[in-house]
């Protein structure tokens, strides 16, 4: 008899980890002063490192949901913190590791390279996997997103605009994405269609990840999902969850711990090898943190929205997409602020709000046009997949031949 699927994810996050952790001390051994500008070496080191933050950060997801819903914590709240902000967990340890290295240019370029990456050549990828789905039906509020991201972009801008990032900026941007939120939570109590939204999102990532059961929401349309705790037997209505032993609990918050260190250690490698690689190919620190570096983070959004794919979830797979990057400009970004804030040389400030900033709102204007069509065929869908995939091409060239 094989085993669960959830026991496979786990041995893949704790092998992806492993590697990743071997990879990085590989390097570290047999560093030297003279590895700093081999470009060979630290492109090894980056991909451990990278494989090492995102094994460590799905497990950070997985027992912080397991310990919210032993904790009792509402599925909505889950859905809106937890669920709504799991995949960002990689931009959130990277901006951390960056500020305390000094390298704001780089992990700016990680949060502008990884919004383009996803809306680009993943947003094409899952298109061109399900092309017929380019409608309104698939994503929920593609204007009221779509501006959000906009928006969420546009005031990273402004407040980088004097080369600086200050803490202030950086509470001002969390307030406003806690507003956000609780305005999502406010809604959802008055509206039932926004609370079944939610419980729904939260319900199929659930699935998608492998935390229980494939299933349908398995409540009434007027009452909000009862705990699928693990504690209880997941799927059936109504749970009556039973008592975690506050071992398990205490279990729980060190593997937490432990993932959010190993989460530091990979980001702190990954910061350190793409400084050495932009010296080493004398380009802005922001190029590398745009391109190689926001290929990396945003992959776990890509993979989520894979899976959801096959799924046939293509509410999950556009709105992981795009929700995301709602989370990183807000949120990510300004808690490494908070650790110690940025600065920014003029080759970078000029690299971001000259090129990838207007870059970047070109795409989420095109992705707002073509989610508010009534309904697409699936040669149409096709050739935005391709599109998508033409304008990757084009963020590459631009930035190479613009820094």
């Amino acid at each position: 008899m094989s085993p669960p699927f959830k026991a496979k994810k786990f041995k893949i996050e704790y092998l992806t980890c492993a590697i990743g952790l071997g990879l990085i001390l590989a390097w570290a051994g047999f560093n030297s002063p003279e590895f700093d500008n081999n470009i060979a070496l630290n492109v090894i080191l980056i991909i451990g490192s990278l494989a090492l933050l995102l094994g460590a950060s799905e497990i950070i997801l997985e027992f912080s949901l397991k310990l919210a819903e032993f904790a009792g914590v509402s599925e909505i709240v889950i859905g809106l913190t937890i669920v709504s902000i799991g995949t960002s967990i990689p931009e959130m340890f990277t901006a951390v590791a960056a500020a305390t290295q000094g390298a704001g240019g780089f992990v700016l370029g990680d949060i502008y390279g990884s919004y383009i990456t996803q809306l680009t050549i993943f947003l094409g990828i899952v298109i061109i996997l399900a092309p017929a789905t380019v409608n309104r039906k698939s994503v929920h509020h593609p204007f009221r997103d779509g501006i959000l991201v906009i928006f969420a972009l546009c005031f990273l801008s402004f407040n980088i605009s004097d080369g600086q990032l200050t803490r202030i900026e950086a509470g001002i941007s969390m307030a406003i994405y806690a507003l956000y939120s609780i305005y999502l939570l406010v809604d959802s109590k008055r509206h039932t269609r926004t609370r079944l939204e939610i419980l729904q999102f939260t319900h199929d990532m659930e699935v998608i990840q492998g935390m229980i059961p494939n299933g349908d929401l398995p409540v009434p349309q007027d009452q909000e999902r009862p705990l699928s705790g693990h504690c209880g037997i997941p799927g059936q209505t109504p749970i009556t969850p039973t008592r975690c032993s506050k071992l398990k609990m205490l279990s729980y918050v060190g593997i937490i711990l432990i993932g959010a260190y190993f989460c530091y250690i990979g980001a702190t490698y990954c910061v350190i090898g793409g400084v050495n690689i932009a010296r080493g190919f004398q380009v802005p620190e922001h190029i590398v943190g745009a391109t190689i570096v926001g290929f990396g983070t945003g992959f776990p959004e890509f993979v989520v929205s894979i899976m959801a794919i096959r799924k046939k979830r293509v509410e999950i797979a556009y709105g992981n997409l795009i929700g995301s990057n709602i989370v990183d400009p807000l949120l990510s970004i300004s808690i490494g602020v908070m650790v110690n804030p940025f600065t920014l040389d003029a080759t970078s400030l000029a690299g971001i709000l000259g090129f990838l900033l207007p870059f970047a709102i070109v795409v989420d204007v095109f992705i707002i046009f073509i989610f508010r069509r009534k309904k697409s065929t699936r040669t149409q869908g096709r050739v935005f997949g391709l599109i998508f995939l033409g304008l990757y091409g084009g963020f590459l060239a631009g930035a190479l031949l613009l820094r």
